[in-house]
C-alpha cells in the first residue's frame, strides 16, 4: 500500500493555526485541505479505533496506567491520530478522561474534505466505535478540580452512599436547630443561581459532611465541585471564568463550588490577597456572577471578624452557619443511632469524635484497631 507521506515531507508540528478562524487543525488534514471538522465526547473504544487506523497512525501517546503503578510496563492510551479509510483524519484525546471510569470518555475529532463527509464519518464512528458494554455510571458524583498542563480539569468521583447523612436524620448529626436552617438555605439557593455561603466552625463539626450530603441530595439539579483554597489562590481569573463558561455549555445543572479551609481567600484585602478577594467578589456578585451562575461555598475554621467586609455585604452572602459540637445528650443519641460507643466524657463532642471513637491503647485480639471509621472530608 502506498505510503500516505512522501519522502520529501518534513516532520511537521502537531498543530498549525489557521489564519481564517483560529481553529487548530492537525497538520496532515490541513495539508490535504480537509478543513471541515466534527467533534464529539463519548466513551470511545480506543483500541478498536487504533486497530482500524493501523499503519496509517500519525501520532500516538501512551502513558503509565495510574491504576497499576506497581507495573511500569502497563500503559494506557492518552492520544491517537491517524488517517481513516475513505479519506478522513481522526484524532482521539483521552488525556483528561476520568481514570476511575472503566471506559473513560474522550474527545474525538474528525476532519474531511466537505461538511457532509465529516458528518458521515462521525456518524460511522458513533455507530460502530463506541463502548456499548458500559454500565450507567453512578449518578451521585462530586467534581474534584485540579490543574493539569496549565488548564483546569475535573475528575468526577462517586459519592459513597454510606458517607451521606439521610435528609430526615440531619438533626441527629448536626443538632436540633440545623434542619430548619438547611431547608431555608436550600430555598435561597433555588431562588438565586449565584452567591456566597459560609460554613464556619471548629474542625470535625460537620461542615464537609453536610456538603457531601447536599451534593448527594441535589444530584438532579446541582453539580458540586470541590477545590482546595491553596489551589484557588494560584489560578488566573480568565482561566476560572473560561472553565465555568465551558461547564455551563455542557450541562444545565446549577453549579456549586466548594472551597475548603478558605481563610487564605477570604481574609481582608492585604497587598498579597487583593486579587483573590476581588476574584471571589466577581464570581459571587455582579455581572460575572450573573453570567456564570456559580454558587461558592467556603468552609473555614476562623472568625468572621477576620474576613474582608465586602464578602459579608447583604445580597452577596446567601447564608452563614457556625457549626459547633453536639451536646452530651446529642452525642449519646447519635452514637446509639450508629451503634457506636458514646464518648466517655460528659462534655460537648464534635461529630468527628462521635463517629470516630479514639483508638484504644492496645487492640483486642481478633478485632480491628479502633473499629470502623467514618470519613468526614472530601477524599
Amino acid at each position: 500500500m502506498k505510503s500516505l507521506f512522501t519522502k520529501t515531507e518534513s516532520p511537521p508540528l502537531h498543530y498549525m493555526q489557521t489564519a481564517l478562524c483560529g481553529t487548530e487543525i492537525p497538520y496532515p488534514a490541513l495539508e490535504r485541505g480537509w478543513l471541515h471538522g466534527r467533534q464529539l465526547k463519548a466513551a470511545w473504544d480506543a483500541q478498536k479505533i487504533a486497530h482500524t487506523i493501523g499503519d496509517h497512525c500519525w501520532l500516538s501517546h501512551y502513558g503509565m496506567d495510574t491504576a497499576a503503578e506497581d507495573d511500569p510496563s502497563t500503559v494506557r492510551l492518552y492520544a491517537l491520530a491517524g488517517f481513516w479509510p475513505g479519506h478522513g483524519f481522526v484524532e482521539l484525546l483521552l488525556r483528561n478522561a476520568n481514570p476511575l471510569d472503566d471506559h473513560p470518555r474522550g474527545s474525538l475529532m474528525v476532519y474531511a474534505g466537505t461538511p457532509a463527509q465529516a458528518a458521515k464519518l462521525l456518524e460511522e464512528l458513533y455507530a460502530h466505535y463506541r463502548c456499548t458494554d458500559i454500565e450507567e455510571p453512578p449518578a451521585h458524583r462530586i467534581g474534584l478540580l485540579n490543574e493539569s498542563y496549565g488548564d483546569l480539569e475535573v475528575r468526577r468521583v462517586p459519592i459513597a452512599a454510606d458517607q451521606v447523612v439521610p435528609r430526615d436524620r440531619t438533626h441527629l448529626y448536626y443538632g436540633e436547630a440545623v434542619p430548619a436552617w438547611i431547608e431555608h438555605w436550600l430555598e435561597r439557593m433555588d431562588a438565586r443561581r449565584y452567591g456566597l455561603s459560609l460554613l464556619t466552625g471548629e474542625p470535625g463539626t460537620g461542615k464537609t459532611s453536610l456538603l457531601r450530603s447536599l451534593a448527594h441530595w441535589l444530584t438532579e439539579t446541582h453539580q458540586f465541585y470541590v477545590m482546595s483554597a491553596a489551589r484557588f489562590v494560584k489560578l488566573d481569573a480568565g482561566e476560572i471564568v473560561s472553565f465555568w463558561a465551558e461547564e455551563n455549555r455542557t450541562s444545565n445543572l446549577r453549579k456549586v463550588l466548594v472551597l475548603e479551609d478558605a481563610e487564605s481567600v477570604l481574609m481582608r484585602r492585604a497587598e498579597d490577597n487583593r486579587e483573590r478577594v476581588a476574584l471571589l467578589l466577581n464570581l459571587t456578585d455582579g455581572m460575572t456572577g450573573d453570567a456564570l451562575g456559580l454558587h461558592v461555598v467556603c468552609t473555614m475554621n476562623g472568625e468572621l471578624a477576620d474576613l474582608d467586609p465586602a464578602l459579608l455585604r447583604p445580597g452577596r452572602l446567601i447564608a452563614h452557619r457556625e457549626f459547633g459540637p453536639l451536646t452530651p445528650a446529642e452525642a449519646r443519641r447519635l452514637a446509639a443511632h450508629l451503634e457506636l460507643t458514646p464518648p466517655d466524657h460528659d462534655r460537648p463532642a464534635t461529630l468527628a469524635e462521635v463517629t470516630n471513637p479514639p483508638i484504644p491503647d492496645g487492640p483486642v485480639k481478633g478485632t480491628a484497631i479502633g473499629g470502623p471509621r467514618r470519613s468526614l472530608g472530601f477524599h
